[in-house]
């Protein structure tokens, strides 16, 4: 559907009109009348989905789409291209001569905008011809064109509306239908001791049926973490790499030998895996295999025999585990039954996390309900999908709008059909999308099947690309709040897979289900929105650009490039067909020695790309210093990349907002300087202790986002000059500097008002007169994030601690003193982490009413723990509760029993007396604990 790619290009020729009035002054009212009649065919379009979703419409409709489409992205070259020549030469001739030069710079600007003018005319006369052809065309007559525009300006109100609603973002899986086939599954993994190997047990089922979901649930199970010594997942897809497979299993299954896998020949590697798997009991999952030619390719590694070890795989070749052991156990899914469908709908459309009703379901919605869940034929992936999209339907008029177009494609439950079923549901899923949403989901095209997308990276993609400007903000809400709400958005459908970080509740990373990506390709490639290159050798990309027609073929505007572990070398061509290109991402999963791969490249013709992410590849000093002309660009990553020269040119992209150099290998000793980059917004750079080049950093007057600071690299005087600054994450070593780290504090407490968030990590060599110090630094102001490692005395009193803090870390600390007392009376603290040795005494107490906002607590490593006492009414919002490596601890506070908020309660590595002690606990005595308190688990590893 063309209305995501023009109602894009209208916003971004809004924002063009805004920002470059200076150089559109001559032309502006032309691209205003133009973006006038892209709007009535804006409503043309949203109006006229309903009919393309169901296949109404025929050949010349869709052409007529493919020419808006096509004209709305051509405006935009023309005017970003005129941008571009202008802001050039006022560059290159500056004002130095202007009296002399005047006349001359008048004239060219003057003519380059008359040529500018007859473009933009030619597609006025053409978007006139397109408008004239609607009525030729016979879908609408005038008055329901003005129905039309009214019912999709009140539909667009509607969505802006539930746009602006929060989410809460989860990431386990509602688990409906499959309890017995978990039981089942674990039983067959711990069988030992049978006559036949049967070392292999296969999830089988056609895709969406929930094989991964069951899988994972077997993976994490207390039963099967406690019966192996070494666990491995993996996912094998049909693109997979053998390599890569096989490093990610080893270090998995021997993390202390991580280090040795890049020295490990193929031969090596299949020897070691062999040798652990008959050594100890390892189970390892290979999840979403599709041949046997990926079996034989990793079948060295896994040795025959009942050694103990198994293989769990999942599959939608039924044959394929047969003919990988012949002895293999296959556990084939069922769909659910009508009830079980009827269930996990509710989980998804209707009921809130905690399992109560978020809503009245009258009877009429219930019979809509089920007769909709029927149509899925029992297949989890179209329920939940399905659930996703009715989660935002809160009127009977919506379920009966739904239930019409489920109905319109005339499903039924048999099994031949229930891929086709899957499609379905997904296409609805999509159509339904607000438009601002739609190209958010499309651009999920550009990254691996199964590889999870750092959400921070996709944030920052969206806004360079301009899929979200400041026009979609609501109230105060800053664009990048907005980008976190429209995945959130996505989530909440369904369509994405989220993975939430459990202290602050917000999305680490994302992945999307492959069925869901193969339809967010097909729409794409309708949209001409993408293109992937699965570049298998060097003249790969060559070949594609040189025989892409500019007349008859579509021009590249998004460009993603999926490397083969064999690629060496990469070489963006120069030709004239690259011109278009308003994006590259380069997708490098290698997990060692990644700056193997060379760019070559000097960008001549890139001068329109707004987004370039080259993460771990190696590039050469031209291709450095050519990247600073590329005058457009908003996003530019050299994470983990190998730069043999900072080329001054960098600091010349003046629209330039976000820049990660985390991970960067520069040479050594050199100085990094960033200066004079007046659009910067984001800056991130390695707070790692490896890294050590120095970074200068003037005149960032604009910049919001600093990561990565530290005492090694920076200069804390640079700070001072940062004066639009709102998110500081910096490491401090105070050893390193006493008098940098005074002028830091100083810093936070005195010149940065402008601070939204600061994230701090400390290092301390504590001496006697530092104690002043250590006060300083706890009372901080936007102080939200604090870690402090090695040796302090004792704890300062809580009045000490500034009140921002909600986030504390204690390492090494070695304090001898209970510290609860003084931080339970942190009234706004809400993660709490002591860690190896942080306490080194050997009972706590909790009491009564302490931590009154604590949602998160970590006890790990504390070697002398011995007694931990929890009075009733402490910890009132404790939801999460980790306890790892507390050896000496010798049993589970009975007051954990009166907090109503635990949901999450893990415990790893303990001493045998503790295990069997809280075995009491956890039998007749604790039943009430787990039911009454609603603790969804507790593991012990």
């Amino acid at each position: 559907m063309e209305v995501p790619a023009v109602s894009f290009i209208i916003k971004r020729l809004g924002v063009l009109l805004t920002e470059e009035a200076k150089f559109l002054y001559d032309v502006s009212n032309d691209v205003q009348q133009i973006c006038v009649e892209l709007n009535r065919m804006q409503c043309f379009l949203q109006d006229a989905d309903y009919a393309i979703q169901s296949d109404l419409v025929d050949a010349r409709v869709n052409n007529w789409f493919a020419e808006i489409r096509k004209l709305a992205y051509e405006i935009e070259d023309i005017l970003e291209t005129y941008v571009i020549e202008v802001s050039s030469k006022r560059i290159k001739k500056g004002f130095q001569n202007t009296l002399i030069r005047f006349t001359c710079i008048y004239r060219e600007w003057w003519l380059d905008g008359y040529d500018v003018r007859i473009e933009i005319d030619d597609i006025k006369d053409i978007i006139s011809a397109l408008t004239a052809s609607l009525r030729a065309y016979g879908l609408k007559s005038t008055g329901e064109e003005v129905i039309s525009r009214w019912a999709f300006e009140s539909q667009q109100e509607l969505r802006q509306q539930e746009l602006r609603q929060s989410y809460q973002h989860v990431v386990e899986e509602d688990f409906v239908g499959f309890e017995e086939d978990l039981n089942k599954v674990v039983k067959h993994l711990q069988r030992v001791g049978d006559c036949t190997p049967g070392r292999v047990v296969s999830i089988f089922g056609m895709g969406g049926w929930g094989k991964t979901t069951l899988a994972k649930k077997v993976y994490h199970h207390k039963d099967v973490r406690s019966h192996f010594e070494g666990l491995a997942w993996v996912c094998i897809s049909q693109q997979y790499k053998r390599r890569d497979i096989l490093e990610e299993i080893f270090i998995n299954l021997v993390p202390e030998r991580k280090k040795d896998v890049v020295r490990m020949t193929y031969n090596e590697l299949f020897e070691q895996l062999y040798k652990v798997q008959q050594s100890k009991k390892c189970l390892v999952v290979l999840d979403d295999i599709w041949s046997i030619e990926a079996w034989k390719s990793l079948e060295p590694a896994f040795p025959n025999g009942n050694t103990g070890s198994k293989i769990l795989l999942t599959t939608r070749h039924k044959i394929l585990a047969s003919l990988i052991d012949p002895y293999s156990i296959i556990h084939e899914l069922r769909c659910l039954n009508d009830e079980e469908s009827w269930d996990l709908l509710q989980k998804k459309s209707l009921l809130r996390r905690d399992g109560r009703d978020s809503r009245v379901l009258d009877t009429y919605k219930e019979a809509l309900g089920r007769k909709m869940v029927k149509l899925c034929a029992g297949v989890p992936l179209a329920i939940i999908v399905l659930g996703g999209l009715l989660a935002r339907k809160h009127t009977l008029v919506e379920w009966e709008t739904v239930y019409q177009k489920v109905r319109l494609h005339e499903w039924n439950g048999k099994l031949i059909q229930r891929d086709n079923v899957v499609s379905k549901v997904l296409a609805l899923s999509y159509h339904d999308l607000p438009h601002q949403l739609k190209p958010c989901f499309l651009y999920f095209g550009h990254f691996l099947e199964d590889c999870e997308i750092d959400a921070e990276r996709l944030y920052h993609l969206w806004i360079a690309d301009g899929i979200i400007v400041d026009d979609d903000r609501v109230g105060n809400e800053a664009i990048m709040d907005v980008a976190k709400r429209y995945l959130g958005a996505l989530a909440q459908r369904c369509m994405v897979q989220v993975q939430v970080q459990k202290y602050t509740q917000r999305i680490n990373y994302c992945r999307i289900h492959d069925l869901m990506l193969d339809l967010c390709l097909s729409k794409a490639k309708m949209n001409d929105f993408l293109k992937i290159i699965h570049l298998q050798c060097e003249t790969d990309l060559a070949d594609c650009f040189s025989t892409t027609s500019t007349t008859t073929a579509p021009k590249i505007r998004k460009l993603a490039i999926h490397l083969n572990r064999d690629v060496k070398r990469v070489v963006l061509p120069e030709l004239k067909t690259t011109k278009h290109l308003r994006s590259i991402l380069f997708c490098n999963l290698r997990r060692v020695n990644k700056s193997s791969i060379e760019l070559n490249s000097h960008f001549k013709y890139f001068k329109l790309l707004r987004n370039l992410d080259l993460e771990g590849l190696k590039l050469n000093e031209k291709s450095v210093k050519s990247i600073g002309n590329i005058i457009s660009l908003r996003y530019l990553s050299f994470r983990s990349c190998f730069v043999p020269k900072w080329h001054s040119s960098i600091c010349k992209l003046k629209y330039l907002q976000t820049l990660d150099l985390r991970g960067c290998d520069f040479n050594l000793g050199e100085e990094i300087v960033l200066h004079s980059m007046e659009g910067l917004r984001h800056l991130f750079i390695s707070s790692n202790w490896n890294f050590r080049n120095k970074f200068k950093l003037d005149e960032l007057s604009n910049l919001e986002t600093f990561e990565g600071f530290n005492t090694w690299g920076c200069d804390v005087n640079d700070l001072f000059k940062l004066i639009s600054l709102q998110q500081l994450e910096a490491t401090f070593s105070e050893t390193d500097n006493s008098q940098d780290f005074v002028a830091f504090i100083d810093y936070l407490n005195i010149s940065a008002n402008h601070l939204r968030q600061t994230s701090l990590s400390v290092y301390f060599s504590f001496e006697e007169d530092e104690s002043t110090i250590l006060k300083q630094l706890l009372g901080c102001r936007h102080l939200y994030k604090l870690s402090i490692f090695g040796f302090i005395p004792e704890l300062p009193k809580y009045q000490d601690f500034s009140r921002s803090i909600i986030n504390l870390q204690l390492c090494s600390c070695k304090l001898q003193e209970d510290p609860m007392p003084t931080l339970e009376r942190l009234l706004f603290l809400q993660f709490l982490n002591l860690d190896f040795d942080a306490f080194v005494g050997d009972k706590m107490v909790c009491s009564a009413n302490g931590f009154p906002q604590l949602k998160t607590l970590q006890l790990q490593c504390l070697m002398h723990f011995k007694e931990w006492e929890v009075e009733r009414g402490a910890l009132p919002k404790l939801s999460v509760l980790a306890i790892h490596y507390c050896q000496r601890l010798e049993m589970v506070p009975e007051g954990l029993r009166f907090i109503d908020t635990l949901q999450e309660f893990t415990i790893e590595e303990m001493s045998e007396t503790f295990n069997n002690r809280l075995l009491v606990i956890d039998g007749e005595e604790g039943e009430d604990f787990d039911k009454v308190r609603h603790v969804p688990f507790v593991n012990i590893r």
